[in-house]
């Protein structure tokens, strides 16, 4: 029974570290290339997730959604909140990092903080649902007139596999971060631009030296890691199938934490960190008694035994200064 269960529990951990895995990875490009920690990146893929139901419930009742097809549609709708996290990626640069490029490391840091909590408060203040009919068979929520305000939990579509079972669901996202992953890997180690960024990473004075335009990388990156987010956040609203305007800051949190456990300049410690935190918070709930109530602080014990005795990361390297 103890067996049985605990393979029953693995395509939910995965799934989970699929979500935190996507966030840690736009940690880990934008601390790459700036050396600073963007702290706004659960609160973009947050984002892109509102960004997501709003499209749907504008063109659910403009009449194009039912007459799109399931895959078509969601492509669109993925489409849409990879633009809208691209150039919100863009105005997080633009807005809290550049402006503090010569100032101490604390300022960009303190800056995405701030500029993620304008994100989670704009996106309570504006986001109004369309409380009519169509928002109810939009938003899958029983009584759309009972959400007056954005600062309510909001319905996620069921876009992925939407008449199938949990399983199935969990399988294709599983497949959409092995796709990911693959293209990120190719990109990363095949092409002239992931080199660029590579090199950035190692050494961003050698890489100027050499010829690498540096800020045309930068921009690069918050724009892939915009794109990442915005996936992250379609996934995440899939999995929970309810969102919250102020939901990014804890998954911004996780993500970052699965980062640092991975190492934070590693996008395959990403990877590992964001599976090793799926597999703690989904275990702890699922084999403890109470566990759900406990799987957070388990979850952020094991992230503080790893900070203790390998706080470089499982991939990561000691670094040595000399003085």
């Amino acid at each position: 029974m103890g067996l049985e269960r605990v393979v029953n529990l693995l395509p939910g951990a995965v799934m989970m570290g699929c979500t935190y895995t996507l966030v840690a990875i736009g940690y880990c490009l934008f601390f790459g290339v700036l050396d600073v920690v963007v702290f706004c990146c659960g609160d973009i893929a947050m984002f892109g997730a509102f960004g997501i139901v709003g499209a749907y419930t504008i063109l659910y009742s403009a009449g194009l959604i039912q007459a799109l097809p399931l895959v078509v549609m969601v492509l669109l709708l993925l489409l849409i909140a990879a633009i809208l996290c691209a150039a919100l990626g863009l105005v997080s640069y633009y807005v809290s990092i550049k402006p503090f490029e010569k100032s101490s490391t604390l300022m960009p840091l303190l800056s995405t903080i701030a500029l993620g909590t304008v994100i989670k408060e704009v996106l309570g203040l504006v986001f109004q649902p369309v409380v009519n009919g169509m928002a109810q068979a939009a938003i899958n929520v029983p009584d759309p007139k009972s959400v007056v305000g954005g600062r309510n939990p909001q319905g996620m579509p069921h876009l992925i596999a939407p008449t199938g079972t949990t399983m199935e669901r969990n399988l294709i996202i599983i497949a959409i971060m092995v796709v990911i992953l693959m293209a990120l890997f190719i990109f990363l180690n095949k092409t002239k631009m992931g080199l660029s960024m590579q090199a950035i990473s190692q050494n961003r004075e050698l890489a100027f030296m050499t010829g690498i335009d540096v800020k045309r990388i930068i921009l690069t990156t918050f724009l892939i890691g915009g794109v990442l987010l915005s996936v992250g956040g379609f996934v995440l609203g899939n999995y929970q199938s309810i969102i919250r305007f102020d939901g990014g800051t804890m998954y911004g949190i996780k993500g970052f934490s699965a980062a640092v456990v991975g190492g934070l300049k590693s996008t395959w410690g990403a990877v590992i960190g964001g599976m090793l935190l799926g597999f703690v918070e989904v275990f702890a709930a699922g084999l403890l008694n109470g566990g759900t109530q406990w799987q957070n602080i388990i979850a952020f014990l094991v992230i503080i035994v790893f900070i203790i005795f390998k706080p470089e990361g499982i991939i990561g390297e000691k670094t040595v200064e000399k003085v």
